[in-house]
């Protein structure tokens, strides 16, 4: 293994190894057992378990990457509330909620969550950038709490209520979001 191919494995396996024994319990020379390597290929790399685990987490955002132009806010939060759902969905986006869960009481383990937090909330710039040049939101709208708000719906959905996700919710939820509860002739 070399390159490109050891990090990915070495970033899995520690994902693996955080879902199976949490932050604390975490070792270095596990995860390198796990993904086949000497764990001094992770400490050069990775010197620290809070940087190695930071990348790991980082990692995952990248799945979560999706920049839709559909020509309209509406067309690209529900394209990104799909991506979402497949992403929450997915293995590693429910191991990464239970890790999330479990290490919430441990300061040097939310160090690096609030790490993946500011790279999470990066990942709607681009299409907030394009909503805003298409004249599409509102002034002074805090653009961002729209994402914010579309993932808690649907990880309340997912994750408290254990129900799947179709197409009519999620256009639903993103009518919600963009015109509000009101008829039309009751807003004012």
């Amino acid at each position: 293994m070399r390159g490109e191919p050891v990090v990915r494995g070495v970033l899995e396996a520690t994902l693996e190894e955080l879902a199976t024994v949490g932050y604390g319990a975490l070792r270095i020379e596990d995860v390198a057992a796990r993904a086949g390597v000497n764990k001094t290929t992770i400490y050069r790399r990775w010197p620290t378990k809070q940087e190695l685990v930071g990348a790991a987490l980082r990692s995952v955002t990248v799945e979560w990457v999706i920049q839709p132009n559909t020509g309209s806010l509406r067309g690209d939060l529900l394209e990104v509330g799909r991506h979402m759902t497949a992403a929450m969905s997915s293995a590693g986006g429910q191991a990464l909620r239970r890790i999330l869960i479990a290490e919430e009481r441990n300061p040097e383990f939310m160090a690096v969550a609030g790490q993946f937090r500011e790279a999470l909330d990066a990942l709607p710039r681009p299409v907030i950038e394009t909503a805003k040049t298409r004249g599409e939101l509102a002034p002074g709208l805090d653009a961002s709490l729209l994402f914010r708000f579309l993932a808690s719906i649907l990880q309340h959905r997912l994750f408290i209520e254990g129900r799947d996700i179709d197409d009519g919710f999620l256009h639903q939820v993103v009518d919600l979001l963009l015109f509000g509860a009101l008829a039309p002739d009751k807003r004012t």
